[in-house]
């Protein structure tokens, strides 16, 4: 039964427990303390100070010696104490060797610590071992040597043999077996790889379905559903999210190649190139650019929403704000310019300059250089426009428009200026004309002569220029410009114009002489619509000239012959040869 000591005073204890231990009592259980009460059942030595008042409390104080004499202690006994006093620390014997008990200022604790000194550390100071934190008896980090692998989070990259690997985050690189080289930060990213390396993942199952090699993501689901896929970037939520097996795709921003399958796509910014599903070879730089673009290819898109709308269209370039938006499966155009070709939806357009062909919907191959050049230009093929304004006159078809605001009238015309641009300078050489006749038939020689000029009337006269630029559509635009200077100088010209005399024929005139003489003469163009303007050929008024010159050359031969018989006539009257007539 236990054995109970009281004493009055901490000497006389001692003293007791002294006597107790030397006569080798029998007894089970020692209680030392103050009150006489009872041993703890499952303490052999149970020390008390409960009772004693609080000025007589004492502690227990184990031998004392230095590392040396610790040391030479022979044969401790598994877990005899002693305290080091060359450390500082209680040592106590595994049964194996010494081991000291920590010091709880050089611990890490559960509620924080202060002053932690940069010495302080967890883990192995020697040696390759491997160091494991678990949480409910899953891992919950890893770290093996310094240049293998790292893990930090539950089911984080499982024991693997590939090398400088590292994976933060609830099952990120979980399925790694022999990989290299791969980053994964972030719940499930790269879960699925097992082989691959050189892949970066971060972000919330970004590249979780990814076995491939060399594969950067980073945002929520970047690159989620991709497998087989290489050489990926995507950087953005959901950026490529739906890549299976396509390679050498770069995605940058908000959604961009979000449903994407096919190979070397480019695509910066908001959802750019967001809904490509077979498309592939296309670059979409800027917000919504080529966003719905599924299967077309080769497509170029730099700016905001350009070439948005297009889904099969292929070989197209824009550059600008809303540059060739509407086009969905037109092929092969070029629109360089805020709007340009903007509403086009055909094909084999060329446009460069703000505005420019942005009217043309279902036209194609149409040429448009310059400011809102080809305005009026819709439906119709083959024009061509070089300057601001330049072909506003209607949607006209084979035309071609050289000089600001310059206005074809009909189809198949080529104009150059405006009734502003009155003075055409030309350069060295003559204009030709083919004329070849092996390309010729049914020709006659029926071109008038004198009969036709001789019925034209020249004139000189003063041009209505304002009624000329109201009819072309360029008065009504310089009446909404709102640089004044423009507008100025552009009155100006109206004015200057409007003072200077000219010369020429009413071309009214010169078809009512053709018509009279049944000559169909094609020097006159008469409109074939409302829209159109009565025009005149000049260069052509040569071929009747010409006819005139020879027509007067022959009366002039005629005329000599005449006269030079009256000269012989007069000669022989004046010798005396030819007798006088005598008068009646």
């Amino acid at each position: 039964m236990p054995q109970r000591v009281r004493s009055s005073s901490p000497r006389s204890a001692s003293l007791i427990v002294a006597l107790v231990i030397a006569t080798g009592t029998l007894a089970q259980n020692i209680g030392i303390n103050s009150d006489g009460a009872a041993a703890h059942a499952s303490a052999l030595l149970d020390v008390s100070v409960a009772a004693l008042p609080a000025n007589a409390k004492k502690g227990l104080l184990v031998p004392r010696m230095t590392t040396a004499q610790r040391n030479a202690i022979p044969t401790p006994a598994e877990a005899l104490l002693v305290y080091d006093t060359s450390l500082n620390q209680f040592w106590y014997y595994d049964g194996v060797q010494w081991a000291a008990i920590a010091n709880l200022g050089n611990l890490w604790s559960t509620t924080g610590n202060v002053g932690t000194l940069v010495i302080h550390s967890i883990g192995t100071t020697a040696g390759s071992t491997t160091m494991e934190f678990r949480v409910n008896d899953q891992r919950a980090a890893y770290m093996a040597d310094a240049v293998t692998r790292t893990s930090f989070g539950h089911g984080a990259m499982p024991v693997a043999t590939g090398t400088n690997s590292s994976a933060f985050g609830k099952d990120a690189l979980q399925s790694l077996t022999s990989g290299n080289n791969n980053t994964a930060l972030g719940a499930s990213a790269l879960r699925n790889l097992t082989t691959a390396g050189s892949n970066t993942a971060i972000g919330f199952e970004a590249l979780h379905m990814n076995t491939g090699g060399r594969n950067t993501a980073v945002g929520y689901r970047a690159l989620t559903a991709n497998t087989t896929g290489t050489d990926n970037t995507a950087v953005g939520y959901l950026a490529l999210s739906s890549n299976l097996t396509g390679n050498f795709n770069t995605a940058v921003g908000f959604q961009t190649l979000r449903y994407n399958t096919a190979s070397s796509n480019t695509a910066v910014g908001w959802n750019a190139l967001r809904d490509n599903t077979s498309g592939s070879s296309n670059t979409a730089v800027g917000m919504r650019c080529l966003a719905n673009n599924l299967t077309g290819n080769q497509n170029s898109g730099m700016g905001f929403e350009c070439l948005q709308v297009n889904t099969s269209g292929s070989g197209n370039s824009a550059i600008g704000h809303q540059a060739l938006q509407a086009n969905s499966s037109g092929l092969y155009n070029v629109a360089f310019g805020k709007d340009a070709l903007g509403a086009s939806t055909a094909s084999f357009n060329t446009a460069a300059g703000m505005l420019s062909g942005d009217g043309i919907t279902s036209g194609s191959y149409n040429t448009a250089l310059g400011y809102n050049a080809l305005p009026s230009t819709t439906t119709a093929s083959n024009n061509s426009a070089a300057g601001a304004f330049a072909g506003i006159g209607g949607n006209f078809t084979n035309t071609t428009a050289i000089g600001a605001g310059a206005f074809p009238t009909a189809s198949n015309r080529i104009n150059i200026g405006t009734a502003l641009s009155n003075n055409l300078t030309g350069g060295y050489g003559s204009w030709q004309n083919f004329s070849d006749a092996r390309f010729k038939r049914d020709v006659q020689a029926d071109v008038p002569g004198l009969d036709f000029i001789l019925r034209l009337r020249p004139v000189s006269y003063l041009l209505d220029a304002e009624a000329t630029e109201r009819r072309s559509g360029n008065w009504q635009r310089m009446d909404t410009c709102t640089v004044k200077d423009h507008r100025a100088s552009y009155m100006q010209r109206i004015a200057e114009v409007s003072a200077e005399r000219q010369t020429g024929f009413i071309a009214q005139e010169v078809e009512s002489a053709a018509r009279a003489i049944g000559y169909d003469f094609d020097g006159v163009h008469a409109p074939v619509d409302s829209s159109d303007l009565y025009a005149l050929g000049y260069d052509l008024f040569t071929l009747p000239l010409i006819q005139a010159a020879k027509e007067q050359e022959a009366i002039i031969v005629e005329l000599e012959a005449i006269n030079a018989q009256l000269q012989r006539r007069v000669a022989e009257v004046e010798a005396g040869i030819v007798p006088t007539p005598k008068l009646p």
